[in-house]
């Protein structure tokens, strides 16, 4: 085989895998297994893109072209987080008669050294309430930075942190624990009177490819949620992009609305995370000020989440 002829087989084949990616994706609505497919459905546009334009390349440039192609696509995903500001000017965008309540959320990593990263993080950002996962052992030292930052937590003061915490400026007028025979494991916080008995419920879902037990884990979340009064705000770390069948599903029983869509993860190495993985959905009736934000790295291998919350 020639190498014109090899190149351009490459680049055939490389469409082909590109096409059969994302009909899997879209099958997943179908076949929750293929879901894991959907995840991917940027880099699979991507790639039939770069081996299109490099199929009509010189000869002996189309592989190259097409692997170039492919890898300033990646580093512009990776780079999309960054091109829209890291602060939240939430007064701008607030209403008469409305407040702006500033929700972050972060999955700190497990493996995380550089937790004063992460209260500094925290503090630049300043949210009024904050929902972090992966909460070990060694990051007792951050929940007592923490502590002196916020009034409230749950699990509440003086009670053993867990590997799921949420903190908050106001008080909560009631809070729930849940792990269910699901997996499913979440905290929910409902505010007072003074925020309209908002409920906020923070989760960290499984990992891809348990695509059956994250759509179990789902479906049981979307029923808690429907069941509870007023309006709500669910973050956490999804594990699922906006493109999945997934969020899709959520989306479809509780009637939120996603309104993240900057790729989180994975942060670690370059720092040019491709997948956008953790999400902030919010009730009918609630707007956000300014558009969803990703913060900055903090030693973890997710970037923060964070978004000012209209309330009426």
């Amino acid at each position: 085989m020639s190498k014109g002829t090899f190149g351009k087989a490459v680049c055939l084949g490389g469409i082909a895998v590109a096409v059969a990616g994302l009909a899997a994706g879209f099958l997943s609505r179908f076949w929750i297994e293929l879901d894991v497919f959907s995840h991917f459905t940027l880099h699979f546009v991507l790639a039939v893109i770069a081996f299109a334009i490099a199929f009509f390349a010189a000869s002996p440039l189309r592989v190259p072209v097409a692997l170039v192609l492919m890898a300033a696509g990646m580093i512009a995903i990776g780079s999309w987080s960054k091109l829209g500001t890291d602060q939240l000017q939430a007064e701008a965008g607030v209403p008469a008669g409305a407040r702006a309540l500033n929700i972050m959320h972060f999955n700190i990593w497990g493996r995380n050294q550089q937790l004063d990263d992460v209260a500094a993080e925290v503090r630049r950002l300043d949210p009024d309430i904050l929902f972090l996962t992966e909460v070990r052992k060694r990051g007792q030292s951050l929940t007592a930075m923490l502590d002196q930052r916020f009034r409230y937590r749950l699990p509440e003061k003086g009670q053993p942190t867990t590997s799921q915490m949420m903190y908050s400026k106001y008080p909560f007028a009631a809070s729930q624990r849940q792990r269910n025979r699901n997996g499913l494991s979440l905290i929910r916080g409902t505010l007072g009177p003074e925020w309209r008995h908002l409920n906020i419920v923070g989760t960290h879902l499984s990992r891809p490819p348990d695509t059956r037990g994250q759509a179990r884990q789902i479906r049981s979340m979307a029923k808690l949620v429907k069941g509870l009064t007023g309006a709500s705000v669910v973050v956490g770390d999804f594990n699922a992009t906006p493109h999945s069948a997934m969020l899709e599903l959520f989306q479809s029983r509780t009637g939120l609305k996603r309104v993240t869509m900057l790729p989180t993860w994975p942060a670690i190495g370059p720092n040019l995370p491709q997948f956008a993985i953790d999400h902030i959905f919010i009730s009918d009736g609630l707007t956000l000020a300014v558009p969803a934000i990703v913060g900055r790295f903090a030693g973890s291998d997710h970037l923060p989440v964070a978004a000012s919350i209209v309330v009426p």
